[in-house]
């Protein structure tokens, strides 16, 4: 196999490593909660997950002032070459196509080292009683925003 492949196939590997483990958070903190606080999670270079730990007193500010220092955690930690991808998740709302409106959503962020960036979105609501019911995931293409300095040389 072609050493693209490979990098190819591995990159793959890793942003669904990473998905793998977000998004049964979210979905395990939206069913406790009804909400979470966002969150971010890489894939070391020795090909291990971590948690992007978040400092107590930050979780008393608004959700965006938590994603942006979890974003700014991340682009730190790439730029010091100690991570291949990465993924930030937060609870958001979008448009959804045709009558369907606007949901509420977890959105992860994910990246890799390779440039690949996408925006992956699952929609959610919750019932009077607290039950949520998913949508249909769908993706979007995005820029790099945590590995961009790799492509800014």
């Amino acid at each position: 196999m072609p050493a693209a492949d490979r990098n190819e196939e591995r990159a793959e590997h890793e942003l669904e490593q990473l998905l793998n483990a977000v998004i049964p958070l979210a979905q395990r903190m939206l069913a406790r909660h009804g909400q979470f606080y966002p969150f971010a999670a890489a894939v070391t270079q020795d090909g291990k997950l971590t948690f992007i730990p978040n400092s107590r007193e930050l979780r008393q500010k608004p959700p965006q002032s938590l994603a942006d220092n979890l974003r700014e955690q991340l682009i730190m930690g790439a730029s010091n070459g100690e991570y291949r991808a990465t993924g930030l998740c937060q609870d958001v709302r979008v448009n959804l196509s045709g009558e369907m409106g606007r949901s509420e959503a977890v959105l992860i962020s994910i990246e890799h080292l390779n440039g690949r960036a996408m925006d992956i979105f699952l929609p959610y609501a919750a019932d009077h009683e607290g039950e949520i019911t998913y949508g249909e995931v769908f993706a979007s293409q995005a820029d790099p925003v945590v590995f961009l300095q790799q492509y800014d040389d």
